[in-house]
């Protein structure tokens, strides 16, 4: 009798604190709550409100803007990028990391280059991935990322639609999530992952490479690259001069917002310079007027895009090939630096506020 007493007094209890829970902590799903967008950190700002990222890649440019443009604030974060192979990783996160501790209170935007068609199969990098060739890159890369202890935004197979990847959609879409899957076993909290098309209508290969790409029974759009919302936090796309047009009625553009609108994503402009597109080099070239920079500003104040990365480089200085000129801001004519500094200083810089506007807790 005292052991049956027992029993009915802990399922008593039992049900008493299930009703607790039932009315001190509704369902997610509630009428109160509205239901969470899958996928993982964003690091994202608020509505009407977008960030400013300095790429890319070379320090000396980037310390060019800041002592010859502006300073203070600095930007919010800067760009760099990497791979998984070659030891780049163990290579380059030391050298980011030393930039970056210059400028508290700031991010990092970093690509991870996978391949490009001219190396070798569509994808042939990818398969590597998958295979786990590069293991212990990603190891090396998610142990630098935690010792940060900063938001990182990171770009994986960056452009994936364009023609100089020529990336299948099954392979690159299982190299992308074996990389999430594996950066987040590894217990990476404070990255947000950038699907980055390359803003163009999309290279599907089936001409080409017939073995690589099944036919279609429509156009391709960049959807069939898409690995799904568990594992996209912000969609990207590159512009480069005046060649995307007005950027308001491009339709691959305003496709890409519209989808990421539809999948409840922000929108990040990760590559953006205001390039030479004569095709010819020309080493005094410098941005003679703000037409392309009127374009790329109207599309940053519609509140999909939260995210606008200025190249801020001279392309034929380092690039014996490139026709892509000058692109300093600091370079170009007086009235396209004056339209800059007023139309860039509302964007969100760096700053003791930066981290809690993007919902960052270090």
């Amino acid at each position: 009798m005292i052991k049956t007493a027992f029993q009915i007094i802990a399922i008593i209890l039992l049900f008493l604190m299930s009703c607790k829970n039932d009315v001190n902590e509704p369902s997610n799903n509630g009428p109160n709550k509205e239901p969470e967008i899958p996928g993982g950190p964003k690091f994202e700002p608020p509505d009407g409100e977008c960030l400013f990222i300095l790429g890319q890649a070379d320090e000396g440019y980037m310390e060019a803007y800041m002592n010859k443009v502006r300073k203070n604030p600095a930007p919010a974060g800067f760009a760099f990028y990497t791979s998984l192979s070659n030891n780049a990783v163990q290579k380059d996160m030391p050298r980011y990391q030393a930039f970056l501790e210059k400028y508290p209170d700031t991010a990092l935007q970093l690509a991870i280059w996978t391949g490009e068609r001219q190396w070798g199969n569509p994808g042939y990098y990818l398969d590597d991935i998958v295979r786990g060739r590069y293991d212990v890159n990603i190891l090396a890369l998610a142990t630098a990322c935690k010792t940060f202890d900063r938001p990182i935004y990171i770009r994986f197979g960056y452009e994936f639609d364009g023609a100089h990847n020529a990336y299948p959609p099954d392979k690159y879409i299982a190299a992308y999530c074996y990389f999430v899957d594996k950066m987040r076993d590894l217990g990476v909290k404070n990255v947000a992952y950038v699907w980055h098309s390359w803003g163009v209508a999309p290279y599907y290969g089936n001409n080409d490479y017939p073995q690589y790409y099944p036919d279609l029974s429509g156009q391709p759009t960049q959807e069939l690259w898409y690995p799904g919302d568990d594992y996209v936090d912000w969609v990207a796309l590159s512009v480069f001069g005046i060649g995307w047009g007005d950027l308001t009625t491009n339709t691959v553009v305003q496709w890409l917002i519209t989808f990421s609108e539809d999948h409840g994503k922000p929108v990040m402009l990760a590559e953006a310079a205001a390039i030479k597109t004569s095709g010819s080099r020309d080493g005094s070239w410098v941005i003679p007027n703000t037409a392309w920079f009127e374009n790329v500003f109207e599309l940053c104040s519609r509140n999909s895009v939260k995210a606008l990365t200025y190249i801020n480089v001279d392309w034929e200085e380092r690039n014996s090939g490139s026709t892509w000129g000058d692109t300093q801001i600091q370079n170009a004519s007086p009235s396209v630096i004056v339209y800059w500094l007023e139309n860039i200083e509302p964007f969100i810089h760096a700053g003791p506020d930066f981290y809690s506007i993007i919902e960052y807790n270090p």
